[in-house]
């Protein structure tokens, strides 16, 4: 049986310190720890000037000086505070000592020298705080564990095996260059732009919480990482009604096609299909999708005026659990594109969208739902948002686009029309 790693003995002197500079009313983002037997001042950049800096102290690394470390400390960031300059506050309190001001690069992974600090100075355990952070995103309900599975874990083992690699990465430009290298060639790739993504996010947690040096921040442009895309990729688009119809008289299979008639009748995500119950005389959505704007509220489902089409499939009767096709979790969507692809009818009319210069998916069936009702019946964006699930902002940032000037125009007459019938 293996042997343990023996615990890593606490630090007299930093206990000393961080009772000292706790009474002092010391902030977050100033740290003092031991760097080859003296003391060092370390300020993140986010708690100074935006740059951080790192400065050697004049006093040894010991509890008899523990007085002095932690008053010189207190006292350069009151001046900082108070508006001196961080440089010129750092020279004026610690620079009376002959303090050496080099600023040091001790926390970053280069480092070679043994140190006391509670914060590791040696090489990052990336496994452990990747751990870590899936533990804050699925607590604080930022994500699910099963979105956290489908989305994130690749991108985190591809930071992982990265970070394994000899020479590994030393600051987060080296690490982001290294994880885009399997979409060299496709710039601007979804693919490579959520791997950036996520990979950023993750290094702004850690140097936020001081989980690891200031050199892993992100830099706040990210698009040299993500690229520009060679061609711009069309933009997906509601399928027209006639087509729906053309659709659901090809599919052979009752299964399919009464999932098919739901998501495009009611505007369904098609992992939503998993999360239908029957109450009373509606159909009953208990899916909530975890977003950055929080949570969606379960709905009842509900026909649009438009669609006598969708009325004469008699869903609501129709509507049987064991009837549907088997579905897993997180796979819904892909497969029900699978199932789509592999119809004549739907290929055809790829193509015949493709040639308009737009792009047919199984989510132009819920395009389609949203089209009708915020440009056919001209509901208001927060009534058509409630229909389909989503946050306002949701519904206006996906389908504002389609509120053209004859969209306008046609609005405005209506209005006409029924302020001058309410005068009457």
């Amino acid at each position: 049986m293996a042997r343990s790693a023996p615990a890593r003995k606490p630090d007299p002197v930093s206990a000393l310190l961080a009772l000292r500079m706790q009474a002092r009313g010391f902030s977050r983002g100033w740290s003092v720890s031991p760097y080859r037997g003296r003391a060092r001042l370390r300020v993140t950049a986010g708690a100074g000037d935006g740059k951080q800096r790192q400065v050697l102290m004049g006093w040894p690394w010991s509890a008899a000086h523990a007085e002095d470390i932690a008053a010189a400390a207190v006292a350069a960031r009151e001046a900082f505070v108070a508006g001196t300059p961080l440089d010129q506050a750092l020279q004026l309190h610690l620079g009376g000592q002959d303090t050496e001001k080099e600023t040091i690069n001790a926390n970053c992974p280069a480092e070679t020298e043994p140190s006391l600090d509670p914060d590791p100075d040696g090489p990052i355990n990336w496994p452990a705080l990747i751990e870590s952070y899936r533990e804050r995103k699925i607590s604080s309900g930022e994500l699910k564990s099963s979105t956290w599975g489908k989305i994130w874990q690749p991108r985190m083992r591809e930071v992982i095996a990265v970070m394994q690699r000899h020479p590994a990465p030393s600051q987060s430009r080296q690490l982001l260059d290294a994880v885009i290298s399997r979409w060299s060639q496709q710039p601007g790739a979804r693919g490579r732009q959520m791997q950036v993504q996520q990979t950023a996010a993750l290094l702004r947690w850690a140097v936020d919480g001081e989980r690891i040096p200031d050199c892993w921040a992100p830099p706040l442009d990210l698009s040299p990482y993500v690229g520009r895309k060679r061609v711009e990729i069309n933009r997906t688009t509601p399928i027209e009604v006639r087509h729906i119809l053309e659709m659901v008289d090809d599919i052979p299979d009752p299964r399919w096609r009464l999932a098919f008639q739901l998501v495009a009748a009611f505007g369904l995500r098609p992992e939503e299909l998993r999360h239908l119950e029957r109450r009373g005389d509606q159909l009953h959505c208990s899916y909530r999708k975890v977003a950055s704007r929080g949570s969606t509220p379960p709905r009842n489902l509900r026909l649009l005026p438009c669609d006598e089409w969708a009325a004469g499939w008699d869903l609501l009767n129709r509507f049987d659990p064991e009837r549907m096709p088997p579905l897993r979790a997180g796979e819904s969507g892909e497969a029900l594109a699978t199932y789509l692809k592999r119809r004549r009818r739907w290929q055809e009319l790829r193509n015949t969208y493709t040639s308009m210069g737009e792009k047919l998916v199984p989510y132009s069936l819920r395009h389609a739902y949203a089209h009708r009702a915020h440009v056919v019946l001209g509901l208001a964006p927060k009534v058509a948002a409630t229909l389909m699930g989503h946050s306002v902002q949701t519904h206006l940032a996906a389908y504002s686009r389609w509120c053209g000037d004859e969209v306008v125009d046609a609005a405005l007459t209506q209005a006409g029309i029924q302020w001058t019938a309410s005068c009457r």
